[in-house]
């Protein structure tokens, strides 16, 4: 499984890479051209479209293994951000293995909460515990 990483990673930076791009564009140019000669006929689609497939079908798992591996990073430093802040609700470290009514509920009360900071900002108040960091604090009220 170590060497699936390995590769995997290695595959993936080198796929997101211009030469790569320009390669694959060159391959297709090469194909073309030999379309040419061989009158385009069948033996000669069928390569390209065997080369399309199996390269697409690899690349589906490559980058959902990247998706995934920087997912679940991304989600490791939120969580290491919410553990770090005073005052952070930690419950929220695993809130992704909620089911999609309760994400909803809480989404629904993070609205009505930004709300409530719209109408208290055009009132003056802050919208955090801390002031801007080019301006001095305005109203230390909220």
């Amino acid at each position: 499984m170590k060497y699936f990483s390995i590769v995997t990673k290695w595959i993936s930076n080198k796929a997101a890479q211009p030469l790569t791009c320009f390669l694959a564009f060159l391959i297709i140019l090469v194909w073309g051209l030999f379309g040419i000669p061989l009158h385009f006929n069948n033996t000669w689609q069928l390569i390209i479209s065997t080369l399309a497939a199996i390269i697409s079908i690899i690349m589906l798992f490559i980058i959902q293994n990247s998706q995934t591996r920087h997912t679940v990073a991304i989600q490791l430093k939120l969580d290491e951000i919410i553990r770090a802040t005073k005052g952070a609700h930690n419950e929220m470290m695993d809130i992704e293995k909620l089911t999609d009514e309760d994400l909803a509920r809480i989404q629904k009360k993070y609205g009505l909460l930004a709300e409530k900071t719209k109408k208290d900002l055009k009132k003056g108040k802050l919208d955090t515990h801390t002031h801007d960091v080019d301006s001095p604090p305005v109203n230390k009220t909220t």
